[in-house]
């Protein structure tokens, strides 16, 4: 077997198994349920927004630290985040506890960039594009199968959300030392790099012609040096610069509205005697519509389509949270879903193709996912905890943040085709 292909399906395993969280989709239940009696205002106030700060204060350190160790800790990082997080919730009754778990939920999330960055330190920059899409597929397979699971366990009434932990808990243990077998990382990205004179058989067999890496100090100066000077040049860029923001807006609202969804859900249903329960389908077919949407951003890469997705995700927004309908809600989470996925790809192809150097592909994305952090941190603060809106009232500010997102992009391509226009008169 190649050495490409079984490094492949080692990572892919690991990200299917990172990925299978049954519980996931009834975190809100089960922690409003009987097991813990927390109630939505709490969840809304004082524990989902740990996650967001702890995501965001972390990101950077952690993009940097998973250089520096060379990919292969820090994904084992992430498995032990998972266990420790499934066991807090399992055995735990405080708030304090959730609001631990909750920044270690923050961690966990900022660890997955070690999976998706070491195929750039351990696979050669030919196969980038493949193995990219493999390791996407399997992390939302993985998604997928949680959804289902999750949903046919509970409406058939063979677990309880809690006891869906356990299931979410195992495959963490199981994901972590499956990570044990990924093959080591000889250099970095940016620390520990190799010479241009080493080959990437040296690399992975530890060849021991290659020259003694140099003090951290020094190590740390020249990747601070290359880092400045890659984000420099990428970013000069008008079309990075443009599509970057388009990335980072995207996510913010996204995982913002993603984050609440489920206290929205039961926000429109508290009066009902039965409520109506099928997050875990909802979020299986958001995930499979959402591969859906990335596929088509291949072939649908018009630059206007971002104007009429976001338009399209304010309406979904709105009445998805404006009607007090469940299903009508479901369908909505799963538009807006399915046109984040469409909307991210497309402007990741977009950036990818402005960068000339395949170093550079890593930094710029974490350096947009962290914009985009910081921009729903901002949300988060001053929506949820300073304006101290209610849950409906957020969804309604955000439906208003996809349709100037909307304007703003429509804006913006009819002054660039205007200037386009205006320079072959000219030279006409």
């Amino acid at each position: 077997m190649l050495e490409w292909v079984k490094i492949t399906l080692i990572l892919c395993a690991f990200g299917t198994l990172r990925e299978i969280r049954p519980s996931e989709p009834f975190v809100t239940e089960f922690l409003t349920g009987e097991w813990r009696n927390v109630t939505s205002e709490q969840l809304f106030r004082d524990v989902y927004p740990v996650a967001t700060y702890s995501y965001m204060a972390l990101l950077v350190v952690i993009f940097l630290i998973t250089d520096f160790l060379r990919f292969k800790p820090v994904i084992i990082l992430s498995g032990l985040t998972g266990i420790s997080i499934y066991v807090i919730l399992l055995w735990t009754s405080s708030v304090e506890w959730l609001q631990v778990s909750q920044f270690l939920f923050g961690l966990y999330m900022a660890t997955e960039v070690a999976y998706y960055t070491y195929m750039y330190a351990k696979v050669d920059a030919t196969k980038y594009p493949r193995v990219s899409s493999y390791t996407r597929a399997a992390a939302l397979g993985g998604r997928f199968l949680s959804g289902v699971a999750a949903q046919l366990l509970t409406h058939f009434h063979l677990m309880d959300y809690r006891q869906l932990n356990y299931i979410t808990l195992t495959a963490q243990v199981v994901a972590t030392a499956w990570a044990f077998w990924l093959p080591p990382v000889l250099y970095g990205i940016y620390f520990h790099r190799k010479s241009s004179s080493t080959s990437i058989l040296q690399r992975d067999q530890g060849s021991p012609t290659h020259k003694p890496l140099p003090p951290v100090k020094k190590q740390a100066k020249a990747a601070s040096a290359l880092i400045v000077r890659h984000a420099r040049s990428a970013y000069a860029r008008s079309a990075v610069l443009a599509w970057s923001g388009l990335y980072a807006a995207s996510l913010a609202l996204f995982v913002h509205a993603q984050t609440y969804v489920q206290v929205l859900w039961q926000d429109i249903q508290r009066d009902d005697e039965e409520p109506v329960v099928y997050n875990g389908a909802v979020e299986a077919v958001q995930t499979l519509v959402g591969a859906g949407g990335a596929f088509a951003a291949a072939s649908w890469s018009r630059t206007p389509l971002p104007a009429a997705a976001a338009a399209v995700q304010a309406t979904a927004v709105f009445l998805g949270s404006y009607l007090p309908n469940i299903y009508v809600s479901y369908v909505a989470y799963i538009v807006m879903g399915s046109l984040f996925h469409f909307t991210i790809t497309l402007a990741s192809a977009k950036i990818a193709a402005q960068l000339s150097d395949e170093s550079c592909f890593g930094l710029i994305f974490g350096i947009n996912t962290f914009i985009g952090t910081v921009m729903q941190s901002l949300l988060t603060l001053i929506l949820n905890q300073t304006l101290k809106l209610s849950t409906a009232s957020v969804y309604f500010v955000l439906s208003g943040c996809y349709l100037f997102l909307s304007l703003f992009w429509l804006l913006g391509w009819i002054f660039v085709l205007y200037n386009q226009k205006r320079k072959v008169n000219m030279n006409n």
